[in-house]
């Protein structure tokens, strides 16, 4: 059978927690200005059943669960039919009975949130109690009418509990219940006008009262509670539990204490009731007996937990309990999909039989859903139906001995901790948007301007971003190729380039004025390098320019001696000579142009230089050799940047976003930490491994070698 997530025992939790909120209160001062209207729709089921088809209008129709009749319709009820009757007994009374199978609360969960919104629709004070009850607070309503309409215009509708309308006259003290009527009135009337649904109404100063002069008179019909009958309708309950609010385990209590009825509790002396329940419960249950509650109407809102539950005769093998967990959790992992919110607690509640005790011997445990169970719960992936079974099964061994005999009557799966689907977490998904550009964000890009080309097999970026990356590291390049022919244009560029001492921003503009001055065409870099003899100039020309870019690139790398990577910090020993990475321009003459571009365009990476060693970073440096220029991008990694991350892409991206990611890497240390055993390794295994890993970023040379 499956369940809604809200049942009668809200209401014993829900007066609880409101009168820890509001004080316990004066019984002299219970009568109050308040206006409470309680909705209770008449066999909500049934008259469900009968709305989707008219022809079991006039048909004496029962709601089977299992094996009892849930509910009947009033057709039913006059031949005997009650609720909570075994089909065996019921067939018998009534062998015309027309039964419907009740176990699938879909309809009947629709059909309840569309009779709350549409009592919302005129007081935003309304508060759910099950399927088909429903409490509003009029107050306001009920004040802005009085102050327009005279009080001898105004009369009770309905009936008056214990009185007839006729002899009550409509004055100062009772006049707000009377326009409380006209209003319930009206919105049983929009009930049934809208849904067709038609349904009973109580009117009283508080909720408990409302409550129970609700059911008075039945079927579609309402009543009105007057403050001075409230001791007369009280003492007409026939029990303990007929107290809204005093539920079982309270009333075996207090019967064991000898309080039978309510009057029996009404005047049992307080001190005692303190000793076997504590002050605050001891207070509540008697003022209950007493008709008291100033708990106020809550607006529900969305359920706080969703959950589907399923009773049996019994179940007494483990293959039993987890067929019946995973079909529970199949039906309720697509209503968490229609909520639209993400669950973060799973709940698994089991019932053992109990000849004693057969209603009310439950055991529930619960555990925590991981994020990304959760998140296929939001997205109605079938995947997550598996994990949340294997959590329930380890829930399951936690209450029961497999290994002893057991006897279930009932299982229960439960979502509760719901949260709405939010990314409140920054994430570096954030930095790769599209949006306008910020002060913060223009100064923080002016810090780290991107020069060093990066292969894009080794990038763990988008494509797109990599393609842009590599655009303005061409355009940079071909700027230095234009300068190098003579030695006046060689000169002016040396002037241009940053000094590790020039703040970022100086930096940035300077080698901006550069490429703007600088600009070539790119079929130039093909006419003026030395293309190896089986790549055919005309199909390179047709090329994209950053491929063109990544092909110069490895044909130098061809020729060029492997690097060498040191500890040491190249900047700081040019620091100290005072070259400041000019020795790459000092062989400019004696170089081929291509060389020379990729010198200009390595070299720029020296105002990294101060950014890099604030944060700890790697750093990309160029190795000059014989006239050849020969890149790093994988210097030893920093402790705590991941080995699956490049450093070059690393030291190019901004420097919150470098700090953000540092911060995130500390943090799944454990997950990420390098094994020990490779800062161990020598740095030649570390050229051997970066060599290989070079070998691999320029596969697209393969589409231009002979076959």
């Amino acid at each position: 059978m499956d369940t809604d997530e809200e049942n009668e025992n809200d209401w014993d939790r829900s007066l609880e927690s409101d009168m820890l909120e509001t004080g316990l209160p004066d019984k002299a001062t219970a009568t109050s200005q308040r206006i409470i209207l309680h909705f209770d729709l008449d066999c909500f089921y049934a008259q469900v059943e009968m709305i989707r088809n008219p022809a079991l209008r006039n048909k004496p129709l029962g709601i089977q669960q299992k094996y009892i009749i849930v509910t009947c319709n009033y057709v039913a009820r006059e031949q005997g039919l009650t609720k909570l009757m075994s089909v065996t007994d019921a067939l018998e009374k009534c062998p015309q009975l027309v039964l419907v199978k009740g176990e699938d609360l879909t309809h009947y969960r629709e059909m309840s949130y569309k009779v709350t919104e549409l009592l919302m629709s005129y007081s935003p004070m309304v508060e759910r109690l099950g399927f088909d009850e429903n409490f509003v607070d009029v107050t306001e309503i009920v004040e802005k009418r009085l102050q327009e309409t005279r009080i001898s215009d105004v009369t009770f509708i309905g009936h008056i509990y214990k009185h007839k309308p006729s002899s009550v006259a409509v004055g100062e003290e009772n006049c707000r219940l009377a326009i409380g009527s006209v209003i319930a009135a009206e919105l049983r009337q929009a009930i049934f006008n809208t849904l067709g649904l038609t349904g009973c109404a109580g009117i009283a100063n508080n909720k408990l009262l409302a409550k129970l002069v609700s059911g008075t008179f039945k079927p579609n019909q309402q009543t009105t509670l007057l403050p001075y009958s409230t001791a007369e309708l009280m003492s007409s309950l026939t029990g303990l539990l007929k107290v809204p609010g005093i539920g079982y385990r309270t009333g075996e209590k207090l019967k064991a204490m000898g309080l039978v009825n309510v009057r029996d509790l009404q005047l049992y002396p307080l001190s005692e009731l303190v000793k076997e329940f504590g002050e605050v419960t001891a207070k509540r249950i008697q003022n209950l007996a007493c008709g008291i509650d100033d708990s106020p109407v809550t607006p529900t809102g969305p359920p706080q937990s969703l959950s589907d539950e399923d009773s049996f005769k019994k179940i007494s093998t483990l293959a039993e309990v987890t067929n019946k967990i995973e079909e529970l959790l199949t039906s309720l992992n697509e209503r968490m999909y229609k909520d639209g919110r993400q669950p973060h607690t799973f709940r698994l509640t089991i019932r053992r039989y109990s000849a004693t005790n057969r209603w009310f011997n439950r055991e529930s445990r619960q555990c925590p859903i991981p994020n990304q169970t959760g998140l296929k719960i939001t997205c109605g992936s079938s995947e997550a139906v598996p994990q949340l079974l294997s959590m329930a099964v380890k829930l399951f061994h936690k209450m029961v001995d497999t290994r002893e005999p057991f006897h279930l009557t009932l299982l229960n799966v439960c979502f509760s901790n719901l949260q709405a689907k939010s990314s409140s977490r920054s994430s570096i998904v954030s930095f790769f948007t599209q949006k306008s550009p910020t002060k913060a964000q223009t100064a923080s890009q002016s810090q780290v301007e991107p020069d060093v080309c990066e292969p894009a097999g080794s990038s763990h970026f988008t494509q797109e971003v990599v393609l842009q990356k590599q655009e303005k590291i061409l355009n940079s390049m071909l700027n230095c190729t234009s300068a190098f022919p003579t030695q006046e244009t060689q000169t002016e560029s040396l002037q241009n380039i940053p000094d590790s001492s020039t703040s970022p921003k100086q930096s940035h503009v300077t080698s901006r004025s550069t490429q703007d001055s600088c600009m070539t065409d790119v079929s130039k870099i093909g006419v003026g390098c030395n293309l190896p003899p089986n790549v055919d100039l005309e199909v390179f020309k047709l090329l994209p320019k950053h491929i063109q870019m990544e092909l110069v690139s490895s044909f130098q790398n061809e020729n060029s001696p492997q690097p060498n990577y040191g500890h040491a910090d190249p900047f700081s020993k040019q620091a100290e000579t005072g070259n400041h990475s000019m020795s790459g321009f000092n062989q400019a003459e004696t170089s081929d142009p291509c060389e020379s571009t990729l010198k200009c365009s390595r070299n720029l990476t020296s105002h990294y230089s101060e950014l890099s060693k604030t944060f700890s970073l790697p750093q990309s440096f160029t190795n000059l050799e014989n006239g050849k220029s020969t890149e790093s991008c994988s210097i030893p990694p920093h402790s705590d940047v991941p080995p699956n991350v490049d450093p070059c892409v690393f030291s190019q991206l901004p420097a919150d976003v470098q700090r953000e990611l540092l911060t995130e890497w500390r943090q799944q240390k454990p997950v990420l930490k390098i094994p020990s055993k490779q800062s161990h390794k020598t740095s030649s295994n570390r050229d051997k491994r970066s060599v290989a890993k070079g070998s691999q970023c320029n596969k697209i040379m393969k589409y231009f070698k002979p076959n």
